[in-house]
């Protein structure tokens, strides 16, 4: 199986039940590659939490238990990586534009909503 490199868009979906979550899972189960993400993820999922937590749709409590979550995954289970080294991965984003933007250039993508 290919490595997967996870958008943010989609990574997030693992830690908060949503559209995709249970494609997220599979991948994540049945992924015998590396799972890797930018060194921008960490910013833009902490991000998304906080902004989840401004609008409501989680509380204190699960901020800090996803954010807690997330921390000890990316010790065991990532690769963080500079963008420009990324080595063909397939692109797991829920977001259609940047989906459209990756199948353009030619990367394999997988939309965990799909």
């Amino acid at each position: 199986m290919p490595p997967y490199f996870f958008d943010t868009s989609a990574l997030v979906k693992r830690y908060h039940i949503e559209d995709g979550t249970d494609r997220i899972d599979q991948v994540f189960s049945e992924a015998d590659g590396p799972l890797i993400i930018s060194n921008i993820t960490i910013a833009e999922f902490t991000s998304a939490f906080a902004r989840k937590k401004r609008d409501g749709a989680i509380d204190e409590k699960t901020l800090r238990y996803c954010l807690s979550s997330f921390s000890t995954d990316l010790l065991m289970d990532f690769w963080i990586i500079d963008l420009e080294r990324t080595q063909c991965p397939v692109f797991v984003c829920a977001d259609k534009r940047l989906l459209d933007a990756a199948f353009g250039e030619g990367l394999d993508v997988l939309n965990p909503t799909d």
